[in-house]
């Protein structure tokens, strides 16, 4: 039995004490917001860092940043200070190798240190299955290893510091793979390709696509965005580290993120994110499994990533004194029409390539040859959806037709 306090009940810290009280160590917690003291949890709840750490043999630390861990040991009412030769101090927060320096140096004369930010989520504390990246001396790490081994898989990775280290190395790697996993599923769609289709040929290579393919709607958050996007920022904070290349463009990712309110949602809204601004593109195309339409000036379906849409309403000949253009004329009535909605689309940075749906009304089927002997030299390659209606009569009562489309906007 090892007499321990454990300085943080987050969603991570309360199952990792709960397996440490159950594994039958004499365990006293403390949390800086005390109403959230789980009353199941059985364990003395101490009023301050230091009560918690009085004549305790180990003292874990689960926080959330460097800030946080050196406030709980060396601010007021601070740990640190009751700790006597022979206790070990076991961090296992994600801090950087900066901070884990800055508190090794800082505790009393004897107290030992060692860096073990885990690997995993809530599942994996439950169940005792985290991955301990321990760095340290062999001799501190062999105090306190039998009571981080009911946590997980303790894996000795080298001297102090570097724990911290790995932990930033492993979390830029999972930032980062989240935000490609975002890119190559918008590249799937712009493909046209069905996006549960490519997750699951992705996730044969890729716990990230497994995670997004197996991810339940509303469940809680396994590691949130805004502690990713800090620990990617530790680790662009590393002397030499690169201001330029994929770690940085997924942090760059990872603050556009943030700034759209996500850093309380799961990591894995990063690849959904990360699709978002991709460039729209628009497939046309007739499925094989349908008859071809009777003509090709129009195609069965228009696919569409997601992006900016421009809806333009119906156009009709106008001339700029509000009269009707040459009334009786059906091709030159049709050339003003596509004259407007050229300068309509050009106004908001599109064209005719990425109208995807036209819909025509006129007021005489019989003259629709003409209509469309004009509208195919705008469209002239594929052809978007398109319907053609004929009305007994449109608003102005000299317009022969009325054109409205809707385009994806580049």
């Amino acid at each position: 039995m090892t007499r321990i306090a454990f300085l943080g009940l987050g969603r991570m810290g309360v199952p990792m004490a709960g397996r440490l009280i159950a594994a039958g160590h004499d365990v006293a917690v403390w949390n800086r917001t005390a109403s959230r003291f789980p009353a199941e949890l059985c364990a003395v709840l101490a009023a301050s860092p230091a009560a918690a750490a009085d004549g305790r043999d180990l003292v874990i630390t689960m926080l959330t940043d460097g800030n946080a861990v050196e406030d709980v040991l060396f601010g007021p009412d601070g740990a640190a200070p009751a700790l006597t030769p022979g206790a070990v101090v076991a961090d296992l927060s994600t801090i950087g190798p900066d901070a884990a320096r800055r508190v090794r140096d800082r505790l009393p004369d004897g107290v030992g240190y060692v860096d073990a930010p885990v690997l995993g989520s809530v599942p994996q504390a439950e169940a005792g299955e985290l991955e301990v990246l321990a760095g340290g001396t062999g001799d501190d790490l062999a105090r306190c290893t039998g009571a981080l081994e009911v946590l997980g898989r303790v894996r000795h990775v080298g001297p102090p510091g570097s724990g911290a280290a790995l932990k930033l190395v492993a979390n830029g790697t999972l930032v980062a793979n989240f935000a490609v996993l975002g890119e190559a599923l918008a590249l799937a769609g712009r493909l046209g390709l069905d996006r549960d289709l490519v997750l699951d040929v992705l996730s044969r290579t890729s716990a990230q696509a497994r995670r997004l393919r197996d991810a339940e709607p509303g469940a809680e958050p396994r590691f949130t965005l805004a502690l990713a996007a800090k620990d990617l920022g530790l680790a662009l904070d590393v002397p030499g580290a690169p201001d330029a290349g994929v770690l940085a463009a997924a942090h760059a990712r990872t603050s556009a993120a943030l700034a759209d309110g996500l850093g309380p949602h799961d990591l894995i809204a990063l690849a959904d994110h990360a699709g978002k601004d991709s460039p729209m593109r628009v497939m046309l195309g007739n499925p094989v499994s349908v008859p071809p339409p009777p003509n090709p000036f129009y195609s069965h379906t228009a696919h569409v990533t997601a992006g900016s849409m421009l809806y333009v309403s119906g156009q009709i000949a106008l001339t700029e004194d509000g009269k009707v253009d040459a009334p009786g004329d059906m091709a030159r009535q049709s050339e003003v029409i596509f004259s407007l909605l050229e300068r309509i689309l050009a106004a908001h940075g599109a064209g005719f390539a990425d109208v995807v749906n036209v819909r025509t009304f006129v007021t005489d089927l019989g003259r629709v040859a003409e209509y469309g002997a004009v509208r195919q030299r705008y469209f002239p390659g594929a052809a978007p959806t398109s319907t053609t209606v004929e009305v007994a009569r449109l608003f102005h009562p000299d317009a022969l037709l009325e054109v409205e489309v809707v385009a994806a906007l580049p």
